[in-house]
């Protein structure tokens, strides 16, 4: 199963979010952690499939320093980010639910939402900020009524075409 996960850091306060370092600490991070990481550019890389699944990340720059790590990681990478994040002070969480992995125990909240048959919030947990993005669910009913918007009017045009070639 692949998670899709953000990886940021806490401010002074809960809700400040800071830079995770400049690109070379961040790179250095995770090639430390990942020693198969192949880098296609300066801020995205992947872990070949054929280990253990595979994994792509992609780091957010921003002011010359990496914001936020995202990544396409397997169950099976897992307690590989949560150590690399409990080194580096740094927090994990599921980008779609906006819930954050308990570094110390990655697999609870993985279990917890497996358990549910779908990926939902687990309640009790603190959420990541993530740059106010739209939550998954909200996105795809948006997505539904365009494409039935979009479905109606066709058909409405369709019927003023018949209308004016056949009955008008």
């Amino acid at each position: 199963m692949s998670l899709n996960l953000v990886i940021y850091k806490i401010g002074r306060t809960s809700q400040q979010v800071e830079p995770l370092g400049n690109l070379q600490a961040v790179t250095d991070a995770l090639n430390g952690a990942f020693i198969d990481l192949e880098w296609q550019s300066p801020v995205t890389a992947a872990l070949p499939v054929d280990l253990d699944g595979g994994f792509r990340v992609k780091l957010t720059m921003q002011g010359g320093k990496v914001q936020d790590v995202y990544t396409d990681a397997g169950a099976n990478h897992i307690r590989q980010f949560a150590g690399l994040c409990n080194r580096q002070g740094w927090r994990m969480a599921d980008a779609q639910e906006k819930e954050d992995f308990d570094v110390n125990d990655p697999q609870k909240l993985y279990l917890e939402q497996s358990a549910q048959g779908a990926m939902h919030p687990v309640h009790g947990r603190a959420t990541a900020p993530l740059h106010g993005q739209r939550p998954a669910s909200a996105t795809a009913q948006i997505l539904k009524w365009g494409i039935l918007f979009l479905f109606a009017a066709g058909l409405i045009a369709f019927g003023v075409y018949l209308w004016r070639r056949f009955g008008g």
